[in-house]
């Protein structure tokens, strides 16, 4: 879980990614230069550079209103689902709330955020849904997290379980939890294999572990009968 690199470092810079964080994950909100280095703590000579690359490239809008130029995302670039998909997935959030966790790690099983913000569905009102299972209590866990709400511009909410109240809750088929693990899970700390094992899961079956699997036979069992109903 530990990394000293995160992808996108290796493949562009830590401002340019900041940069295409706050636009392309924000895709509602224009921001003008002075503005958008203030929230980044990026010399705004820095930003305006790279606004101007991303304006030329079709990734960004540039729009003029009286003195100020504004720039926000444009969600008509074919390479704009797939950009912010990396984002959310790296650099723009996952390791964010990531390393916000890191003093907290020895105490944490499994942490992913869920919800609309991991399924790419989210609004400009959306918060972060962040589900930790693991020994860390709830006031340690919100105080660490302060900072990485004010990078990804959202607030974040953890919903906190120990190993044993999340097995529990597994087996007895708990309604939230099994409408959180049928859908898509971006994972901060642990795979889907680790979450597999806090079930109860065999290495083998790790991948298809009894919650995420009873949810997604619900699921099925669902589609078909509304099938059935329509024929």
């Amino acid at each position: 879980m530990d990394r000293t690199t995160s992808v996108l470092d290796a493949l562009t810079t830590r401002v340019k990614q900041r940069v295409l964080s706050a636009t392309l994950l924000h895709p509602e909100r224009s921001w003008y230069l002075h503005e958008l280095a203030r929230h980044l703590s990026i010399p705004a000579s820095s930003v305006q550079h790279e606004l101007r690359i991303f304006a030329s490239a079709g990734v960004l809008t540039r729009r003029v209103d009286g003195n100020r130029v504004y720039y926000q995302a444009d969600q008509r670039s074919p390479i704009f689902r797939a950009l912010s998909e990396v984002l959310r997935k790296t650099s723009g959030l996952a390791d964010v709330v990531r390393d916000a966790l890191k003093p907290l790690a020895v105490k944490l099983d499994v942490a992913f955020i869920y919800g609309s913000v991991a399924a790419g569905e989210e609004r400009a009102s959306s918060d972060v849904d962040l589900m930790i299972i693991g020994r860390a209590p709830l006031s340690e866990i919100a105080g660490v997290l302060r900072g990485a709400e004010d990078e990804v511009g959202r607030n974040i909410n953890p919903t906190v379980y120990t190993t044993q109240e999340f097995l529990k809750k597994t087996k007895t088929g708990h309604h939230f939890l099994t409408s959180v693990l049928e859908k898509e899970l971006l994972f901060v700390y642990g795979t889907a294999d680790n979450l597999a094992k806090l079930a109860g899961r065999s290495d083998g079956e790790a991948a298809q572990n009894e919650p995420i699997r009873a949810a997604r036979s619900s699921r099925r069992r669902r589609a078909g009968s509304a099938g059935r109903e329509d024929s």
